[in-house]
């Protein structure tokens, strides 16, 4: 008899969750979809299915490690409702872990005290947009027909959060080496490589709720926990959030206080940086 371990509903109660790296029976197997069935190789669905891993503890690396080498389960166990609150304290850790060594990085091309401020800033700026954009998604979702919680619409925006925190992770020793090596007059250069790091993180994210809402549709045929019309959307919503309350916590790159508290929209400090 296969394993059996609980899962925590929304009424508090516990119900059995399916043993790890087994899909409960949903109805009929899925469809694969001709786009997804590439050579004769096992598709990604296939491959998710397999996903082996149990959340026992919160903690960076676990969560980390889950995002990289078990999306399957995590998509699993998202839709289930279990071990959501230790996902959200792993997504969280690792996402101030990541934001932390990131933004010294952007702060180290002005010296050592800006890299100081910015290691602290760039958790608060990341951190406070997803709580402000957090009902908007739940909203969003809602009324385009998803059956998604509260709780769920967290931890979802703290996986794809996560997600595009362990890209900051891998390119950071390729943006540190470019901010040690590049002339101080050239801060458009640096701009444009983390706006482009940023950018591969956005899309990796975004791409890791794109398959867990196809996934989960086909294991759960007639049940939506993401719709797929406002994820670009609200995405794009996200981004312009960030990118306004860095502009308004103060300069990252270059020498300044650590909040300045100056009104004006981030397009004008992007031309302003990019004049010059």
């Amino acid at each position: 008899m296969s394993e059996q371990l609980p899962v925590i509903s929304e009424s508090g109660a516990e119900s059995p969750r399916p043993a790890a790296g087994s899909v409960p029976p949903m109805g009929p197997p899925p469809v694969y979809s001709s786009h997804a069935q590439r050579g004769t190789g096992t598709t990604w669905m296939q491959r998710w299915d397999a996903d082996v891993f149990e959340i026992a503890a919160p903690g960076l690396l676990r969560v980390g490690g889950a995002l990289l080498k078990s999306q399957g389960q995590v998509a699993r166990d998202l839709s289930h409702g279990y071990g959501a609150w230790r996902y959200l304290a792993g997504c969280l850790a690792l996402i101030a872990f990541a934001t932390c060594g990131y933004g010294a990085i952007i702060g180290s091309f002005a010296g050592m005290e800006q890299a100081c401020k910015a290691a602290l800033k760039l958790p608060l700026v990341v951190l406070g947009a997803a709580a402000i954009c957090l009902p908007s998604f739940y909203v969003f979702q809602c009324l385009m027909g998803a059956r998604l919680s509260l709780r769920q619409a967290a931890q979802s925006i703290a996986l794809l959060a996560a997600a595009a925190s362990l890209i900051l992770l891998a390119c950071a020793p390729i943006v540190w080496f470019f901010s040690m090596s590049t002339e101080m007059d050239s801060p458009a250069f640096v701009a444009l490589l983390h706006m482009a790091v940023a950018a591969a993180g956005s899309f990796f994210g975004m791409r890791l709720l794109w398959r867990m809402r196809v996934y989960l549709e086909l294991r759960m045929p007639g049940e939506r926990l993401f719709d797929g019309r406002v994820l670009a959307l609200w995405l794009a919503l996200f981004l312009v959030v960030t990118a306004q309350m860095a502009c308004f916590m103060g300069p990252l790159m270059s020498q300044g206080p650590f909040f300045t508290g100056e009104r004006g929209l981030f397009a004008g400090a992007l031309f302003r940086l990019f004049k010059g």
